[in-house]
């Protein structure tokens, strides 16, 4: 069940993703162990399944109870705070130079393998998207330096359907080969795209080969590799968007993609009679907002699609802002870059310096603790917890071992 239709009006708040898991989970087919933590987690989230904390005034004695976060990373409701300290530690790593927005998709053919082996492919995907663009980079008729990047794996479109693909962030430039210089790209062109996608495509798909061979794949070898033929014969696209000018617009772009889900809650309009309806850009259309309504157990396998794997790192860094690296060879970068016409990063220190939730929430919102609504002069101060409720819905079936 789908329809489609332009978006004629700014649509009023709507459901949020946990209502809709809540109604129709227990029709779900059987779920992976890493979904049926999430929907779970979901499910709680913010309810006394969850458990609660009770704040008290430090004056009048007035009380408020809250039900507590889930903290899952799959979870809409979740992501701000943990988006906030990461933008912040980001922001003292960021160059005075313009950045590149390069991204590496896999061709429809391919899917099967993420489908089987998410976690190993989605691993694959990123370091091949991610050599192929240091190779490139050190080639002297490119670039012909050791560049620095941040990589961040998205899984879906604006409909929710299946397209797994990295967004690389990149400095528009970089070291020289024994350090002593930095080398900097043209102000608007980085790499040839051309180059990147033969490349992105002999790596990976020479790595799933590998792994198809060493039985990584629950997949007949012969079928496995008329897939990897298949997608041989096709012509990838690597796109470059236009570059980011100066470190404060990478800041913003930072904000919307890092720690996004496959859907935010702000986008689902309505939930009713089984059907939901969400928002999205048709970029097919030249970006225009459009609505698309599905039935809920289409909507809600859609967005299962997206979960990401234990322990699977979805933000990774290479080069010189790879986590080794970083401490020693960012100050060589800012030593051997002139500032003029960018703000002053070298010497940024995180304003939030003991890195606790308190001391980031107090940098955020002026304080840690807010002030009480009976007296107007205490403060809520935490009091106590309280241990979650037994959840009262249930999911289908025991959880799949992928």
């Amino acid at each position: 069940m789908c329809r489609e239709h332009q978006e004629d009006q700014p649509a009023l708040p709507g459901p949020g993703l946990a209502e809709i898991f809540r109604e129709h989970a227990v029709g779900l087919p059987t779920l992976s162990q890493d979904q049926r933590k999430a929907v779970r987690a979901i499910m709680a989230c913010r309810t006394a399944a969850q458990g609660s904390h009770t704040s008290q005034c430090s004056q009048c004695g007035h009380e408020e109870t809250a039900f507590n976060s889930c903290w899952n990373r799959n979870c809409p409701k979740c992501q701000g705070m943990r988006q906030a300290r990461w933008l912040e530690a980001r922001e003292a790593e960021l160059l005075p130079v313009a950045y590149f927005h390069t991204v590496f998709t896999a061709p429809h053919v391919l899917h099967p393998f993420f489908h089987l082996a998410p976690h190993l492919s989605y691993g694959i995907l990123m370091s091949a998207a991610a050599e192929a663009l240091q190779q490139a980079a050190l080639n002297p008729k490119r670039l012909g330096a050791r560049i620095g990047f941040m990589a961040i794996l998205h899984t879906w479109t604006q409909q929710l359907l299946y397209h797994p693909h990295v967004h690389c962030v990149i400095p528009g430039g970089g070291l020289s080969a024994d350090g002593s210089q930095w080398i900097a790209s043209k102000s608007r062109y980085f790499l040839p795209v051309k180059v990147l996608s033969k490349m992105f495509r002999g790596i990976l798909l020479h790595r799933l080969e590998s792994a198809l061979k060493a039985g990584a794949f629950a997949l007949n070898e012969k079928a496995g590799m008329d897939l990897l033929r298949q997608a041989a014969r096709k012509n990838w696209m690597v796109y470059c968007k236009p570059p980011f000018h100066g470190p404060g617009q990478v800041l913003k772009y930072l904000s919307r993609y890092t720690h996004k889900i496959a859907i935010s809650n702000s986008r689902i309009l309505s939930f009713k009679d089984g059907v939901v309806t969400f928002r999205y850009r048709d970029r097919a259309d030249g970006n225009r907002p459009k609505t698309v309504s599905l039935g809920a157990m289409e909507f809600l396998m859609r967005f299962l699609l997206h979960i990401v794997p234990s322990g699977f790192t979805r933000i990774r860094y290479f080069g010189f802002l790879a986590n080794g690296a970083k401490a020693s060879l960012l100050p060589v970068c800012r030593d051997l870059l002139p500032s003029e016409g960018f703000p002053e990063y070298g010497d940024h220190e995180p304003n939030n310096r003991d890195g606790s939730w308190a001391g980031l929430f107090s940098t955020l919102f002026g304080s840690f603790f807010r002030p009480c609504p009976s007296c107007k002069t205490g403060m809520l101060v935490l009091a106590s917890f309280q241990p979650p409720a037994r959840q009262p819905w249930s999911l289908p079936g025991k959880a799949t071992s992928s």
